[in-house]
């Protein structure tokens, strides 16, 4: 079976489509399906040829999809379609069902357009909580076939089945990870502040993200600091997260990582697609959801976006509550692998190739 991968990473909109799409693909691959990715810009590329897939790159603009069909190749006759984008428009469905007559699948997070698609999944904590039936006959669209709530994270294969995490009572290393761009400087930040203190509790570690453009300048200010640490680059993020005790997260596809390793997390909100997962993993008591933590500017109606002045602070006050309540953290690390397993891949792959 062939089947292909459009979705796109770059500084603006981060790595997460296509993380979540190559752990899908991972899963196709070792049910010997022939995998190719198709993506607007080179940012990705090297992921992607890392991980063993074919892609295309080509070379158009991510933000305006309904012009880039003509510039797909046609090598390979798909038999289905995989399509990770929130740039997509109901045209760009019906076009490319028009051209390759094949079943066209939508990982969606934000439960707003009832797209023309025969598969549409939702792994998102909330998944399981929205109506899509209504959604649907409201516009008088066709229901596809469901794939709902985080049973169907798609996790790459490290994440499978992991062992109970032990919390321990002294809290000494925590994760931060500001997301595969970190448009907002959160990293940074969050190192400036924390090197204005007297003293440092724990030793902080922090995940730099592919594009993260603010790296050299971190580097500089830590190169005599023992109690922050760098990871770039990580290929074992099982390893790294397992030996963590508490992780500070965006709330993005990384959460159901963690929720896998079973390590108390701290979870906040750089975007709006971010809101709805926030809010349900702290409901279900799978994080502590700090909130909202940039600062909107409106001049001219036009909306702005920067990091609060008082995030970190907000933060580590975070951090420091959870640190004192184990009795939290056995019960959330609890909750977290009973909720995301790791097999939420093979399942997806299991779906689409009955389709």
């Amino acid at each position: 079976m062939n089947i292909i991968f459009r979705a796109d990473a770059n500084y603006n909109i981060g790595i997460g489509h296509i993380m979540r799409c190559l752990s899908i693909a991972d899963s196709c691959s070792a049910k010997d399906f022939c995998v190719k990715f198709i993506t607007a810009g080179h940012d990705a590329e090297f992921l992607i040829k890392n991980r063993g897939h074919e892609v295309e790159v080509l070379s158009s603009d991510y933000s305006q999809m309904d012009d880039e069909l003509n510039l797909w190749s046609n090598t390979n006759h798909p038999d289905i379609i995989v399509i990770d984008s929130y740039f997509v428009t109901s045209s760009y469905f019906l076009k490319v069902k028009k051209t390759y007559k094949c079943p066209i699948v939508y990982i969606d997070d934000l439960y707003s357009h009832p797209y023309p698609v025969d598969i549409l999944i939702n792994y998102n904590a909330y998944g399981l909580e929205l109506d899509y039936d209504k959604l649907y006959s409201s516009a008088g669209v066709k229901c596809p076939q469901l794939i709902l709530g985080p049973a169907f994270a798609p996790l790459r294969q490290m994440f499978k089945g992991l062992q109970q995490k032990k919390q321990k009572d002294k809290i000494e290393h925590i994760l931060i990870s500001t997301g595969g761009s970190d448009e907002f400087h959160l990293a940074l930040t969050f190192v400036e502040t924390v090197l204005k203190q007297d003293s440092l509790n724990y030793t902080y570690h922090i995940l730099l993200g592919a594009l993260n453009r603010d790296k050299q300048e971190i580097r500089a200010k830590i190169s005599n600091n023992k109690d922050i640490v760098l990871h770039e680059n990580v290929s074992d993020m099982k390893t790294l997260i397992q030996s963590m005790d508490i992780v500070v997260s965006a709330a993005g596809s990384t959460l159901y990582e963690i929720c896998a390793c079973g390590v108390p997390l701290i979870t906040y909100i750089l975007a709006e697609n971010q809101i709805p997962g926030a809010q349900a993993f702290d409901k279900l008591g799978l994080a502590l959801n700090v909130g909202d933590i940039r600062d909107t500017t409106e001049k001219k109606n036009i909306i702005s976006y920067a990091l609060r002045a008082d995030a970190v602070t907000i933060i580590l006050n975070t951090i420091r509550d959870l640190s004192n309540n184990i009795e939290l953290r056995k019960k959330m690390a609890m909750q977290m692998q009973k909720t995301v397993d790791g097999f939420g891949a093979d399942r997806i792959a299991d779906a689409l190739d009955k389709n």
